[in-house]
């Protein structure tokens, strides 16, 4: 693994674990096992940094979004290809969520702007494919499209960054619990679109 990924990494991993506040780059470059400069020449400032991680992260929905919407045309084939996409992603690497749900809350200003600019397009985008299905009665007719795919979005962000710490109120081996967890997940996304 080349340097920048690694630096990557592990600034997701600091950054989401800890705060951005509260992570140094000497941190973040002990955990590279490079020098400070070394991965100053990468990312010159901490704020830097920051940027390319929350662009790592939304640069693959820009990527992925459209090569799912495209591959699979049934309204059904959508939800099942989306939501399949955004719980791997999430589940792959949870401090993607984490480091998520930290930057809202920490810097809303910032990243108002950064899912306007990213996420809007989508939104609407999907928002309108909804609609198509909600006209031929597939989807339920009085659901909001936008409202919808935010809550979906945010229950699954939010409750993955969340279950390392609320699942220990289940009994039972972590991956259980995950996959019962995203398996309701699934559950309530799909009964609260769908008619029928």
């Amino acid at each position: 693994m080349d340097v920048r990924t690694h630096t990557l990494r592990a600034a997701t991993r600091r950054f989401a674990r800890q705060g951005f506040d509260s992570t140094s780059l000497q941190e973040i470059a002990d955990e590279v096992g490079v020098k400070k400069p070394s991965l100053l020449h990468h990312f010159p400032t901490k704020n830097d940094l920051l940027r390319a991680v929350l662009d790592n992260l939304f640069d693959h929905w820009t990527d992925r979004l459209p090569r799912l919407l495209e591959a699979v045309t049934s309204g059904r084939g959508r939800f099942e290809a989306i939501t399949a996409e955004l719980l791997r992603f999430f589940r792959e690497d949870p401090d993607r969520a984490r480091l998520i749900v930290r930057e809202l809350m920490d810097r809303p200003e910032a990243m108002r702007g950064r899912l306007s600019q990213t996420l809007t397009p989508w939104l609407t985008l999907i928002a309108d494919y909804m609609r198509k299905s909600q006209e031929a009665g597939q989807v339920q007719a009085d659901l909001d499209p936008e409202s919808y795919i935010l809550h979906i979005v945010t229950l699954t962000v939010s409750s993955i960054a969340a279950l390392p710490v609320l699942g220990h109120a289940f009994v039972g081996e972590r991956e259980e619990i995950t996959d019962r967890h995203v398996k309701e997940l699934l559950r309530i996304a799909r009964t609260s679109l769908f008619s029928g």
